[in-house]
């Protein structure tokens, strides 16, 4: 996919450079040109990453011409990631080493002689392939182009929940609105409905965590948050309502029968305040059995409902509980209809990220009104192009920032222009994250992250080398809104002492997953065409597998080339 192969290979390119320059070579050093190897590799690597920008410009303008670059791209990535498996396999033979008798190591399959003859072997064959990679650049007419330049800024301060403040910029009227309703008690409905109503990326979720962590709502007996997602799941929806009620009572393996018991007996009489964030159901059915699930709540209950469908609203307006206005939507005059921002609102978003409230704008505020041009009204937009913004104060890049152009050939149900737009902000992130970002694609929408276990994945897969480094990613993230704080551990006060949970919004989570493409694989081992889809996955580095019930089978049929893929248990999915 143009435009995308080129920032990949960037980055591994550049990591696997830098592990060549560190590697301490050792007893290895005996071998054969295992040296020379090593040093000829790490120049090759340099200047091949000097030329990924002009090639990445090429594979953008399509063609034949563009599909040889693209080509070229993935077989200096496809090298790139071998020379890191040999590395990897350097540093476990060292680990085996240390840790077994020598008698024994010598018997073994993992004898040290044979370990080191065959990572010489590998390690001279991606030499090769990499003296290769480089002659087709020569006649590809590659050439060294200086890489955008980190930011200078040392823009390193903790993201907190005042982000949000950053995102309600232009929001003020529909913040005030959504207060009212919630406090309103002489509504006709029994139990209303709030829709906020908005194309991905608008801030209908950021306006509903904003009014549900107000101080003001907290007359109501529970406030809880529940993930709804595309998969609409009743099972799951009323077990993250229960636990947001009452965490003693034990869910595992349960029935909606006993949920529907349990979500009685709890709501009865209580008055609520329910977030369903990410209504997309629109069968009249299902919806009408979520509401029977919120009808015991006590007179005055309200649910927030965000969604980018108004049909879904007008489905909610159907069924015996809101033609008795039992649980019912509020008038449509005051639903939620979020429009986009306007550019000057665009740009008092990037401005406060990229300046801050008392930082002199050095000239750059023309440029940076132009590239507020460029969001599309969108806050999340407007926030990530921010971030990077922040971090390459001067014309030239802004320039660069406003001029480029990210153009996306992909065909699938993603809102492609505002993809495109996040694409630009990923383009010109800091590079040592990007891989911990692309990472992300591994996990599927809504899953709600361990801050420390995401942090363990990815020192334990080379992207980053100290924890200290993982928590500077996360917060850096945090900041471009690529990783949000889980609504439940920012409200919840049984999560204070907890560990941060994050999650991904939708369409960031789209972007991972279209940069990653080619990276990452799902497998469902219940489905006949899984293996197929393994060997069509040539570059693929880890695997997602679902439905998977012990079957043994499974590791026997295995393709070779995927044994290496690292297969990521994401455990159940949690409501945010």
């Amino acid at each position: 996919m143009s435009g995308i192969g080129g920032m990949i290979a960037s980055s591994v390119a550049n990591r696997v450079a830098s592990r060549l320059s560190e590697l301490v070579v050792e007893e290895a050093t005996l071998l054969w040109r295992f040296k020379d190897d090593v040093d000829d590799m790490e120049e090759n690597m340099r200047d091949l990453e000097a030329v990924i920008q002009d090639v990445d410009g090429k594979a953008r303008q399509g063609g034949k011409d563009g599909e040889a670059e693209r080509r070229w791209l993935n077989k200096l990535k496809s090298v790139a990631y071998d020379v890191e498996d040999v590395l990897d396999e350097l540093d476990a033979a060292q680990l085996i080493k240390n840790h077994q008798p020598k008698l024994k190591l010598f018997l073994s399959r993992n004898n040290p002689l044979l370990r080191k003859m065959t990572i010489a072997r590998n390690m001279k064959n991606s030499r090769e392939k990499i003296v290769s990679i480089k002659k087709d650049s020569i006649k590809l007419h590659h050439v060294h182009r200086e890489l955008v330049a980190e930011g200078s800024r040392d823009n390193e301060t903790f993201a907190d929940d005042g982000d949000v403040d950053i995102g309600m910029l232009g929001r003020d009227a529909e913040t005030k609105k959504i207060i009212n309703l919630l406090l309103n008690t002489e509504a006709k409905e029994d139990i209303s409905i709030i829709p906020i109503v908005g194309l991905g990326g608008l801030g209908k979720t950021t306006l509903a965590q904003a009014v549900f962590a107000d101080k003001r709502v907290n007359v109501f007996d529970l406030r809880i948050w529940v993930y709804v997602s595309k998969e609409f799941d009743l099972l799951k929806i009323g077990k993250a309502i229960i636990r947001g009620a009452n965490r003693s009572i034990n869910l595992d393996n349960c029935n909606l029968q006993f949920v529907n018991h349990n979500l009685k007996k709890e709501l009865a009489n209580r008055r609520y305040l329910i977030v369903l964030d990410d209504l997309w159901e629109e069968y009249g059915e299902n919806l009408e059995k979520l509401k029977q699930m919120l009808q015991h709540g006590g007179k005055g209950s309200k649910i927030i409902a965000t969604t980018r469908s108004g049909s879904v609203v007008q489905v909610l307006y159907t069924g015996y509980l809101a033609n008795e206005r039992k649980v019912c939507p509020v008038p449509e005059p005051d639903h939620i209809n979020l429009g986009v921002l306007s550019p000057y609102d665009c740009w008092s978003v990037m401005k406060r990220r990229v300046f801050g409230p008392d930082d002199g704008q050095n000239g750059l505020e023309e440029i940076g009104r132009q590239i507020a041009e460029k969001c599309g009204g969108l806050p999340l937009v407007a926030n990530a192009l921010g971030q990077v913004m922040s971090e390459h104060r001067t014309v030239e890049a802004w320039t660069d920032i406003r001029d480029r152009k990210i153009v996306l050939d992909f065909k699938a149900d993603h809102q492609q222009d505002t993809i495109e737009r996040l694409m630009l902000s990923y383009y010109y992130m800091k590079r040592e994250f990007k891989m911990c970002f692309t990472y992300l694609a591994a996990f599927s929408k809504g899953f709600v992250m361990d801050t420390d276990r995401l942090i363990q994945q990815w020192i334990a897969l080379g992207y980053i080398e100290a924890r200290d480094n993982g928590q500077r990613c996360v917060n850096y993230l945090l900041r471009m809104s690529f990783l949000q704080i889980s609504k439940s551990s920012m409200v919840s006060p049984m999560h204070t002492k907890a560990p941060r949970k994050l999650t991904m919004h939708d369409l960031v989570h789209d972007l991972a997953t279209i940069i990653a493409s080619d990276e990452f694989l799902v497998m469902d081992a219940t489905m006949p065409n899984t293996w197929s889809k393994a060997n069509n996955k040539r570059y693929c580095r880890h695997a997602q597998l679902v439905n998977y019930q012990k079957q043994p089978k499974f590791f026997k049929d295995l393709p070779s080339k995927e044994q290496k893929v690292c297969l990521i248990r994401l455990g159940p999915l949690k409501s945010v």
